[in-house]
């Protein structure tokens, strides 16, 4: 029987978007055991995932404090969860998918070990390298997030095994929970659920503008309002009633924030028709127990990477450049909180609640329907507004090209026939770029056969190093100021880091395959500007061929 354990600990949306993670293990290795190290916060989550032989649980947060706080020294420390984590090396596990991309599971996947390790773990000098095409992906799309179309739950089917059919995210509850729910929403016939806080400010809209929403669904639609969340969300809730009610605002509501088990949320939303609400964890599991979500994508907030998965949900993002704005910005504005417009947001709720029909305009605000594309993974569609078409191109450009590229596997999408709008451009900027990244290659290759030799010339190695180190930054700024190529550049910055590899020669053997994967990749996009036209290669806008890269590049399976 093969055996498989997932570290995922940090959130607990993450554990809900690991559904069809699940569903694909079973697929690829039927009656396999999946083991599951969790966060004692969420382990409540996690009993309503189907498909696991076991739930771990540890509180990792008091760990994590203890050791920040010098409580036990650190050798005690490490002593302490090794004995934990014994039993689980003891296991001879065929596979480790580690879905928390920190330190601390980077040494814990290390330690427990297996054959196949999927994720971050610990190098042998102590830093971390990532296994696995995709979960590299995960890593590298921070640095051009605009153009990711892959919604973390496919990259984690991806990453951890194969590709596959379309599989929903599901939880499972247990008929007291739907019961309790049912008794607790009454004094009316149809609800709906609201979220109006976050764990992070940053990516929840004004509460002021929850309230005149709900006020505007109230004039048209009877049911009731039910506002989920934790405790530390009253002061928010507070705020949304006291504009909802002067508003005019008279249907049944009920603050259940903080007030129910994460089975019973569960169980609430699923007799829910919608839920409105900022990105949190409650939005994935309304998704899972099939209620539809409207997700307000603000702050630094892409839907693209943790939006609603699947059909039957809808996406309302500020049209603004600088949306979603990066993890580590600070904005002195939050312009795009004040983008949404409570009518817009009206009319489409009660489009949802069968009260209205679909709204055809959003002032300020982009509407996407999610869906499920060709290849079988999740999707947005534009419905309302307007993309950069430049950004429009390179995202579903990318989209094809790394889906071909990890998998092996042709993509069913429609090819690109067209070329970027900036092509003109992007051909000088290859022209300055690849005659560049050519010589260091050959220095790559001059290092490592210095490297191999017996006894290296140190003086000559040194600079050679020193030459490439200065070329190696200047490729990168050229690399990364464009939507053409920075993702290539960031897969080889990745790269570069990625070397889990002991020994000069060795290192300098990796450096250089890294060089000239880029230049390749670099290449096979070149040719493809070129020799853009379905028409002009022999084949018809339909072809479902490969896009350029022919399948060299499989995911390790």
């Amino acid at each position: 029987m093969k055996q498989v354990l997932i570290l995922n600990i940090t959130r607990m949306g993450d554990l809900v978007q690991m559904g069809t993670l699940l569903e694909r293990l079973h697929e690829e290795w039927p009656g396999v055991a999946v083991d599951l190290v969790v966060d004692r916060r969420f382990a409540p989550v996690a009993s309503l995932l189907r498909g696991l032989r076991e739930v771990v649980a540890l509180d990792f947060q008091v760990l994590i404090e203890e050791s920040r706080a010098l409580v036990k020294d650190v050798v005690a420390l490490y002593h302490e969860t090794a004995a934990w984590a014994k039993p689980l090396a003891e296991r001879r596990y065929d596979r480790v998918i580690n879905l928390t991309f920190n330190k601390p599971s980077a040494l814990l996947a290390g330690f427990i070990g297996a054959p196949d390790i999927r994720g971050v773990q610990s190098a042998w000098d102590g830093g971390l390298v990532i296994e696995n095409p995709w979960m590299a992906y995960f890593s590298d799309f921070h640095q051009f997030r605009q153009l990711n179309r892959f919604n973390l739950v496919d990259i984690y089917a991806l990453g951890g095994s194969r590709p596959g059919a379309f599989s929903p995210l599901r939880l499972f509850l247990a008929r007291e929970d739907h019961m309790w729910a049912k008794e607790t929403l009454t004094g009316s016939t149809q609800w709906i659920a609201v979220q109006a806080g976050a764990s992070d400010s940053m990516k929840a809209w004004r509460p002021h503008l929850f309230g005149q929403t709900l006020a505007q669904v109230a004039k048209r639609w009877r049911g009731g309002i039910v506002f989920i969340g934790s405790r530390e969300e009253e002061a928010t809730i507070a705020e949304v009633m006291q504009v909802y009610r002067e508003a005019g605002g008279k249907n049944a509501v009920k603050n259940m924030a903080g007030r129910t088990t994460l089975s019973q949320l569960a169980g609430l939303l699923a007799e829910c028709q919608v839920l409105l609400t900022n990105d949190t964890g409650p939005m994935h599991i309304g998704v899972a127990v099939g209620t539809s979500v409207i997700d307000l994508s603000v702050g630094h907030v892409s839907f693209q990477e943790t939006g609603p998965y699947g059909p039957g949900h809808w996406v309302v993002q500020p049209e603004l450049d600088c949306a979603p704005c990066g993890f580590e910005q600070v904005c002195a504005h939050h312009a795009c909180k004040d983008r949404l417009s409570p009518d817009f947001v009206a009319d489409l709720m009660c489009h949802v609640l069968k009260t209205g029909p679909c709204p055809t305009k959003a002032v300020g605000g982009r509407l996407y329907e999610s869906g499920v594309d060709e290849d079988g993974l999740g999707s947005f569609n534009l419905r309302i507004g307007m993309e950069a078409p430049t950004t429009a191109w390179y995202a579903a450009f990318w989209r094809r090209y790394w889906y071909e590229t990890h998998t092996g596997l042709p993509s069913r999408l429609p090819l690109l026939e067209a070329k970027p709008p900036d092509a003109p451009a992007v051909t000088a900027q290859l022209r300055t770029l690849m005659p560049l990244l050519e010589v260091s290659c050959r220095r790559a290759d001059q290092i490592a056969q210095v490297a191999r030799r017996a006894s290296a010339n140190i003086p000559e190695l040194k600079r050679l190093q020193g030459e490439q180190r200065v070329d190696q930054e200047r490729l990168l700024r050229i690399g990364l100021t464009t939507e053409a190529i920075a993702p290539l550049t960031a897969a080889f910055g990745r790269e570069m880091r990625n070397d889990n590899v002991v020994g000069l020669a060795k290192l300098a053997q990796h450096q250089a395959h890294a060089y000239h994967t880029w230049l390749r990749r670099l290449r096979d996009f070149e040719r493809y500007l070129v020799d853009r036209s379905p028409r002009d290669r022999g084949v018809t806008p339909g072809h479902r061929g490969n896009l350029i890269t022919g399948g060299r590049e499989r995911q390790v399976a």
